[in-house]
């Protein structure tokens, strides 16, 4: 199998996407402590921003791929991206919980999460078994694109316009997109499956990787978005140092991310996977029992570098486990990822109003755990299905690599 691929415009336009989608998803994180402020929210209601974002992707996930089937790709990612400004629109404007949590759910959640099922299953076809790599690849753009997130949050409080300005950046960049892609072509609905394929049962090795999944997005999210709460109310930093300070969780899972797209041209996912889980505990346990502004910090940013490879790798190896059902596949990830993102912020600010934000975060260590273990299910399946490796040994247009 070579490592090598062609970075053309649908490539290129994915990467733009997800690191669009991605600013948008984590910026909710920074901005809560101002949201709450002003709506005066307790923890678990402004976690109801998390979960309805989260129950949005889960409805988009669950019917996602035939919403894509019906539009096309190419129309299914503007649509879904579109959606998501107005549902940032939604939040920025929105006097109560109401209209900020259904702006979220409709418009960033449900239609939002058409755009995250196409990237995936495109970049999956287009690039058959080089996915690994282009997956990676693409969370490197992810990762700047949530990174900007804070950093843009610090800067229109500090220079006097608000929090809310700081919507705009993504929109800008989707903008840019639009300009120079918007006549881009998407690989072709199926081109690796037929309809028959595509809408079979998906073996039981990707629903192991299916739950890997699920499990990393909620540590992931558990941390991004109540990291700068606790920041603020355990470390000491101030809130706007706070949310600032949190795009170095982020840049630590860009850095996170081209590290692991280098280590992935001498091995494979499944060898990385186990040793970013070992960074992200190691991270998270200085960020927890050293609770001071510059150990939190520093222990936050060694867990985003062991964080940034959790989801592209456990995704990868779940497409890997269905190389004929991309669409289906995505659409399914787009929904562990929505189950995480619901359940885990949700428990974390229920537990935190029960017994304060540090004690709540142990359900961090108890997700790590039960990711070993799904890893190592998906590993057993597997290897019980030798006919995978002849479908990626494949191209979508059938070439042998």
């Amino acid at each position: 199998m070579t490592q090598s691929y062609r970075r053309d415009d649908i490539t290129l336009l994915l990467f733009g996407l997800l690191a669009f989608y991605n600013a948008f998803l984590n910026i909710l994180g920074p901005l809560m402590p101002y949201l709450r402020e002003e709506l005066d929210l307790s923890y678990t209601e402004g976690s109801l921003h998390f979960s309805a974002i989260a129950a949005g992707m889960m409805t988009g996930g669950w019917l996602g791929d035939r919403a894509v089937r019906a539009l096309g790709r190419r129309r299914a990612a503007w649509i879904g991206s579109i959606s998501i400004c107005f549902g940032a629109g939604g939040l920025a404007i929105g006097s109560t919980p109401v209209v900020t949590i259904a702006s979220v759910f409709l418009l960033m959640g449900c239609v939002g999460s058409l755009v995250l099922i196409v990237i995936g299953s495109s970049l999956s076809d287009h690039h058959g078994p080089n996915r690994t790599l282009a997956i990676a690849e693409a969370n490197i753009g992810a990762s700047f694109g949530a990174g900007m997130g804070p950093v843009a949050i610090g800067a229109a409080v500090w220079a006097g316009f608000g929090w809310r300005w700081s919507l705009l950046l993504p929109v800008v960049l989707l903008a840019l997109l639009a300009l120079r892609y918007r006549r881009t072509e998407f690989p072709e609905l199926k081109a690796i499956a037929t309809d028959s394929v595509e809408s079979g049962p998906l073996p039981k090795a990707y629903w192991a990787y299916w739950a890997t999944v699920t499990v990393v997005v909620g540590i992931e999210f558990g941390l991004i978005y109540f990291g700068a709460d606790f920041l603020d109310e355990v470390a000491g930093l101030s809130r706007d140092g706070a949310a600032t300070t949190m795009s170095l969780f982020l840049w630590g899972m860009l850095a996170g991310r081209i590290a692991g797209r280098q280590a992935l041209t001498k091995v494979n996912a499944a060898q990385v996977l186990p040793g970013a889980l070992a960074i992200t505990a190691l991270g998270f346990a200085i960020y927890w029992v050293f609770p001071s502004p510059i150990v939190s910090v520093a222990g936050l940013f060694v867990a985003g570098l062991g964080v940034a490879n959790l989801y592209p790798l456990a995704s990868s190896l779940a497409f890997e486990a269905a190389p004929a059902q991309s669409t289906a596949a995505g659409a399914r990830l787009s929904f562990a990822s929505g189950s995480a993102i619901l359940i885990a912020p949700l428990m974390l600010g229920a537990l935190a109003d029960l017994v304060g934000l540090r004690i709540g975060y142990l359900i961090v260590p108890l997700l790590i755990i039960a990711a070993i273990a799904f890893i190592k299910l998906g590993a057993r399946l597997a290897s019980t299905r030798p006919e995978i490796e002849l479908v990626q040994a494949k191209s979508p247009h059938g070439e042998v690599h």
